[in-house]
């Protein structure tokens, strides 16, 4: 009597592979270029993040950042096994005045690199087994450019994503989850003198001291012991911000300057600016704040007469 009989082994599980980009990168606020992109690299190593292309666009902050992505495995005994394919891309359509990601890079966490990396940008990568019931992380970086003032593209949230695919090996990966690059995008902030200080013509005390001063809200002049005459009219400097719609900023403004003419003259200066100024509108619109500068001068009977003149310099930026 001839018997045949087959032996067969217990069948593997089919492991359930999760794949998450746990935290995103995010170059936080960048004023952006007058003109021109602006190429931010980030580093998947160290998370420091540099221009490469001498753009002129500036990150608020110097920190540390980067893509991170975490692979888990669950399944039966003896599965989760295998090595893992990845492929990274550059994914849909960049948002605000964010380009697509182009240069990703990738460098290993808790994972183990098990086969060899592609030139920056390939994003081509496998990584040893994720193990049963555990997970694996690593780390990606890439280039990141930031459109200028002349793009006419939206200042505000800006985004550039990627996917991660990944299959076991030696499946080639076709899909996987998405991971953003982010940043918050602000236009140039500007300053424009609209008006000049203008004291006029005071008449000096005939004994004693005076003072003469130009209100910086509205300009009115108040003199203490000289005359003032009407011509030419008193006035505040104004000046006029320009920027991004809703953000605070600061102002600096000598204390005092000096006015020359037959003896040097200090000017102690005001402004309205107030202690918190902010551009109106709201972020992705642009904004505008209007403030004045007036001062004080200190006359006396000795004061010699003649013309005085005098310039002082006011910078803006964003807090």
């Amino acid at each position: 009597m001839l018997v045949l009989a087959a032996i067969v082994g217990p069948a593997r599980a089919t492991p359930n592979y999760t794949v998450q980009v746990t935290t995103n990168a995010d170059l936080g606020r960048v004023t952006s270029a007058a003109s021109g992109d602006t190429n931010f690299r980030v580093d998947p190593t160290t998370g420091n993040v540099t221009i490469t292309n001498g753009g002129g666009a500036v990150r608020s902050s110097n920190g540390a950042t980067r893509a991170m992505v975490t692979i888990s495995c669950t399944g039966a005994t003896g599965d989760c096994s295998k090595n893992i394919n990845v492929q990274l891309t550059s994914a849909g359509g960049p948002l605000g005045r964010a380009r697509a990601l182009t240069r990703l890079t990738f460098t290993m966490g808790t994972a183990v690199l098990a086969g060899g990396p592609g030139l920056p940008g390939s994003g081509s990568f496998t990584i040893g087994p994720i193990g049963l019931n555990s997970s694996k992380t690593f780390f990606v970086g890439a280039d990141m450019a930031i459109a200028a003032d002349d793009s006419g593209l939206a200042t505000g949230p800006a985004e550039a994503d990627f996917s991660v695919f990944t299959a076991e090996a030696p499946t080639s990966p076709t899909s996987g989850p998405n991971g953003r690059f982010l940043a918050t995008i602000l236009r140039q902030l500007s300053i424009t003198k609209t008006q000049d200080l203008v004291f006029g013509v005071v008449s000096t005390p005939t004994s004693g001291n005076g003072t003469v001063t130009i209100d910086p809200a509205t300009g009115a002049r108040t003199t203490v012991g000289a005359v003032g005459f009407g011509t030419p009219t008193p006035t505040q400097a104004t000046f006029n911000v320009t920027g991004e719609g809703g953000q605070a900023f600061s102002v600096t403004i000598p204390a005092t300057f000096q006015m020359t003419g037959p003896q040097s003259m200090t000017v102690t200066t005001t402004n309205s600016a107030g202690a918190a100024p902010m551009l109106g509108g709201a972020l992705g619109s642009q904004g505008s704040f209007n403030f004045g500068v007036g001062g004080q001068i200190a006359v006396n009977s000795t004061t010699p007469n003649g013309s005085y003149t005098g310039n002082f310099t006011v910078t803006v930026a964003y807090n």
